[in-house]
C-alpha cells in the first residue's frame, strides 16, 4: 500500500542522508514514496532481477532472509528505523540477494532506482554525498558482521 507523500523530516532518520543540504532531501522525499506494510507483507523477493531501488525504513522492522541450498529460509537481519535495503542491487544492478518482509506494521521511503540515478547525474555534487553514504552505510555494516 502506497501513501505517496513523504515528509523530509522523515528521511533524517537514516545515514544516507547525512551531511546533505536540506534542498536535496526535501528533493529525495519527492522524487520518492512512502509504503507502508503490515505485519509479514513482503517487500523484496530474493533473486528477482534488476534494482529497484533504494528503501530506507522510518518506523517498523523488516526481517532480511536468504534461502540455504535446502531452500529453508535463513535469517540476515532486522533491520529498524534508518536502516536500508536495496542498496546492493541499486548500485550493482545484480538479482535482489535476500527476502525481505515487514515484521510488524512498517513504514518505508522507496526511491526508484530510475530516480536516483536521475538525481546523481543531474548533480555530481550531491551523488557523490550520496554514493559516499551508500559507502559508509555498508562499511558500518560489513564491520558489525
Amino acid at each position: 500500500m502506497t501513501d505517496r507523500a513523504v515528509d523530509p523530516a522523515a528521511l533524517q532518520v537514516s545515514p544516507i542522508v547525512q551531511d546533505l543540504p536540506a534542498a536535496a532531501v526535501a528533493e529525495l522525499a519527492e522524487r520518492g514514496m512512502a509504503l507502508a506494510l503490515k505485519g509479514s507483507d513482503p517487500l523484496l523477493f530474493q533473486d528477482v532481477r534488476g534494482g529497484l531501488g533504494l528503501f530506507i525504513v522510518l518506523t517498523g522492522a523488516i526481517g532480511v532472509y536468504r534461502r540455504d541450498d535446502s531452500g529453508a529460509e535463513q535469517p540476515l537481519a532486522t533491520l529498524g528505523p534508518g536502516d536500508c535495503l536495496g542498496e546492493y542491487s541499486l548500485l550493482d544492478g545484480q538479482p535482489i540477494s535476500a527476502t525481505a518482509r515487514a515484521l510488524e506494521d512498517t513504514r518505508l521511503f522507496f526511491l526508484p532506482s530510475g530516480q536516483f540515478r536521475t538525481v546523481t547525474e543531474r548533480d555530481p555534487q550531491l551523488g557523490c554525498l550520496l554514493y559516499r553514504n551508500l559507502a559508509r552505510y555498508l562499511v558500518r555494516r560489513l564491520r558489525l558482521q
